[in-house]
């Protein structure tokens, strides 16, 4: 049941009408249930392995929080982060074996809906009970709602347990403005998703099928293209996943904070899938920083390293997501070595810290468009020929923006409209989301309804009813 299919709109209104009418004591427990209803339209045996996976975790919480003595309460969490991560990483490698040699149905069985962002969850939690963070959950209505929470079983954002339980406490409270909040992160989410990021998808899918065949600007362009696209439709499908839960009373955190306009390649990271790089920066940078300190800057360089190969070996088991991790891990030992270098010279030349911002950013930019050519590559082989003829197809006979312009035009994508869409997405990362908000609540009310008005539009004219967001496939 995708969030684009009518029987979601279905079951949404419906889920909405039961929710409100029913008393506020049994809203987590309606929640739960649309949250297995949900999770049960997308395949029986996934939602097994789910129920399986929150009674492990619900117990072995409790046990980790009243075991004694120390040595004994590590090893039992050590045994539960341990199984947790061999589920996950059984699963997602499971799936890409079956996937060499059976149909798509047998690897789809094998990797559940949302099993990264689950076992997330529930490892983050447990090793919060174990340093005795949070209390262990006793309510297991709470500890399976969070679990399985459907605004965010799809892709996220990954919440973290004392935030979500919080916010459960004071469902009863929770006013008209949250609801109509998340309508209208809804509307913005799904602008994102279908106006902008679906359009620029056959130009993507054209030039990364065969890279060979463009120059260089070509090439430049689609690798643009490419980074835009992932950009609203990831941030579109957290604005949805955001909205719907707001629906319900539950703020999840935000993903992404403006990430192109990063003045380095570490605050880019701090801007982008932030749910997910907080996360690891918490339960894996941290303590194997803690670990590897003896070791001074090798152990400091070598914890980086490991950190964004673990972001790039998460999205699945793919040379492409090695590269991309590992291409990463270089930016950023690269970074943290030269900054102490790149400030001094800076501080010797003040007049020069402006310029430094504008370089910075525009550096950073192209690094990440260059490491996300290797995200979105079908396979190393053709993410080199890209990069390759990046830097090499500069002279190629017969090709050029002309020549663009007509083949993108093929594609049903004009220039004016690709030129249009590219200052859409520049002006949303330019601005804040709620320095926006704030602006359009203090429009007046018939310039704002009539923009809404537009917006609807221009998603029905798009619509299609087999979209799927790039991110659900993790």
């Amino acid at each position: 049941m995708s969030f684009f299919s009518p029987p979601f709109a279905v079951f949404l209104t419906l889920g909405l009408l039961a929710y409100y009418q029913a008393p506020a004591s049994w809203r987590p427990r309606i929640l739960l249930g649309l949250s297995l209803v949900f999770y049960v339209s997308w395949g029986l045996t996934g939602a097994l392995l789910l129920s399986a996976v929150a009674v492990l975790v619900f117990v072995a919480a409790i046990l980790i929080e009243k075991c004694q003595p120390e040595q004994a309460k590590l090893r039992l969490t050590a045994l539960a982060v341990t199984l947790l991560s061999v589920l996950l990483a059984a699963l997602k490698f499971g799936s890409a074996i079956m996937g060499l040699f059976r149909a798509g149905s047998i690897a789809a069985l094998v990797a559940p809906l949302g099993l990264s962002y689950y076992i997330f969850r529930t490892i983050g939690y447990i090793l919060d009970v174990y340093w005795e963070k949070i209390p262990a959950q006793r309510n297991f209505v709470s500890l399976a709602l969070y679990v399985s929470f459907f605004p965010q079983i799809v892709s996220g954002p990954i919440q973290r347990a004392d935030d979500f339980w919080r916010q459960l406490d004071g469902l009863r409270h929770r006013g008209s403005g949250e609801f109509v909040e998340g309508l209208r992160r809804i509307l913005f989410g799904l602008f994102k998703k279908i106006v902008i990021a679906d359009q620029l998808a056959d130009l993507v899918a054209a030039v990364h099928a065969n890279p060979s065949k463009f120059s260089s600007p070509e090439l430049l362009l689609g690798a643009y293209c490419y980074s835009f696209q992932l950009y609203m439709d990831f941030s579109g499908l957290t604005d949805i996943a955001i909205g719907i839960g707001l629906l319900f009373g539950i703020r999840g955190p935000e993903n992404f904070d403006r990430p192109f306009l990063a003045a380095n390649i570490q605050d880019f990271w701090r801007r982008w899938h932030m749910s997910l790089t907080t996360w690891l920066t918490d339960y894996l940078f941290l303590p194997l920083r803690m670990s590897l300190r003896s070791l001074g800057t090798a152990g400091l360089l070598a914890a980086i390293f490991i950190n964004m190969v673990a972001i790039g070996m998460w999205h699945g088991p793919a040379w492409t997501y090695l590269e991309f991790g590992a291409l990463n891990g270089v930016y950023m030992m690269v970074s943290v070595l030269t900054l102490k270098k790149r400030d001094a010279f800076f501080k010797r030349h003040p007049g020069l810290i402006p310029a430094r911002r504008v370089a910075g950013t525009l550096v950073t930019f192209h690094l990440v468009v260059l490491a996300q050519v290797f995200f979105r590559a079908d396979s190393s082989r053709l993410a080199l020929a890209y990069v390759r003829g990046l830097f090499t197809g500069f002279i190629h006979q017969g090709t050029g923006f002309w020549r663009l312009h007509n083949y993108w035009s093929q594609l049903g994508l004009s220039s004016f409209r690709l030129a249009l869409i590219l200052i859409v997405v520049v002006a949303t990362d330019a601005v804040s989301r709620r320095h926006l908000e704030r602006r359009m609540l203090g429009v007046p009310t018939a310039f704002r309804w009539g923009l809404y008005y537009a917006v609807i539009a221009l998603v029905l004219f798009y619509y299609k009813t087999s979209m799927t967001f790039i991110y659900a496939q993790f």
